[in-house]
């Protein structure tokens, strides 16, 4: 009985540990995606405006789009790495709490981190301000052109693309994931 003991503990010890190397992971990329969304964006509408006489300005959507479209990028890591957090959360540390006989007043890391006063959105607020102002950049100078309709369509589609993306880093994860719904199919 002791060493059933003892292998569920590395068992689920060592699950753990992984998970969270996952998450550092996914931090990183993601961290390094923003990176690169931030020298895109910003070298490309400054290319574009300093060469404004030369080039047309138009071509601010293209920044516009690719911004909404890094965000795609930032959200799925975010989402994966919420993902793990949440199985870590539900599933593996009321486990550990029990087998370390762990004190009901301390949280573990996941169950802490989740925590209403602990929770921050300057992340989110930060990388979709600059979407903002990207898609807002394209706008106004599409809007200002005289666009023919194939432009204004384009507009409508990165208005949409735009709107989507503000949808998707509004929402709440948890809802698409249920461990005792998943868990009852076994």
């Amino acid at each position: 009985m002791r060493e059933n003991i003892k292998s569920k503990t590395y068992l689920l010890w060592n699950l753990f540990v992984e998970l969270r190397k996952e998450i550092v992971g996914s931090q990183r990329i993601r961290v390094q995606i923003i990176g690169v969304k931030i020298a895109f964006i910003s070298a490309s509408i400054g290319a574009i405006l300093v060469n404004k006489e030369r080039i047309d300005s138009l071509l601010l959507i293209i920044p516009a789009f690719a911004a909404i479209f890094f965000d795609y990028l930032i959200y799925s890591y975010g989402y994966s790495i919420k993902r793990i957090g949440y199985y870590c959360r539900k599933c593996i540390e009321p486990q550990l709490k029990i087998l370390f006989n762990w004190p009901a007043k301390y949280k573990l890391w996941e169950e802490f981190i989740n925590s209403p006063r602990v929770n921050q959105h300057f992340s989110v607020i930060g990388n979709l301000g600059i979407t903002i102002l990207t898609v807002i950049l394209a706008t106004i100078e599409i809007l200002n052109s005289n666009p023919p309709r194939g432009l204004m369509f384009i507009l409508i589609m990165l208005l949409g693309l735009f709107l989507y993306d503000v949808f998707l880093h509004m929402r709440k994860y948890e809802k698409d994931w249920s461990v005792e719904k998943d868990f009852k199919k076994y």
